[in-house]
């Protein structure tokens, strides 16, 4: 059949086999590429995942040796009030003290909770930041749960304090 056409018309139909050809393997290959992109692009998310999954599996390791060393430099022996108590005398507001009220301690999920109630009168926003600080750095295991602060009336550099810490234990 070939044999009867001249060369023009040879090669429009070559041309064309060619071009038929070529959209075929196109058709054929087209889903089989997007699949494989698709795949890498899966693959690719799986291992950034993985990486997360490994840098948070890290992280907990760490965060479980910073409980383990809090733990084991915490003072459980002696309460939270006391320790609250002479924290007070050492940052110097114990005569601002106005009251300090242990709470009832509670038990959840293995662990025991302390809890102080403390109000200070009069004292200055110095003071104020190196006890918290002191309470939350110093001691470990001490946390401040709620803090509210009021400037007085008649003083505005002065400050009346309630604030709630607590510690917490294993039980």
């Amino acid at each position: 059949m070939i044999d009867r056409l001249d060369g023009r018309e040879r090669i429009i139909v070559l041309v064309g086999i060619l071009i038929l050809s070529g959209i075929l393997v196109w058709l054929l290959l087209s889903p089989y590429i997007s699949t494989m992109q698709n795949l890498d692009r899966r693959i690719e998310g799986q291992r950034r995942n993985l990486e997360q999954l490994a840098t948070l599996g890290q992280e907990i390791v760490q965060l479980r040796q910073q409980l383990a060393g809090i733990e084991s430099g915490q003072r459980s022996s002696r309460p939270l009030f006391s320790q609250v108590e002479n924290l007070t005398k050492q940052m110097g507001v114990r005569d601002q003290l106005l009251s300090m009220r242990p709470q009832p301690d509670s038990v959840q999920d293995g662990f025991r909770q302390q809890t102080v109630e403390i109000r200070l009168e009069r004292v200055t926003l110095s003071q104020l930041v190196g006890f918290l600080h002191a309470a939350e750095h110093l001691n470990h295991g001490i946390q401040v749960r709620s803090l509210r602060v009021r400037p007085r009336f008649d003083d505005r550099s002065q400050l009346d304090v309630n604030l709630v810490l607590m510690s917490l234990e294993r039980a």
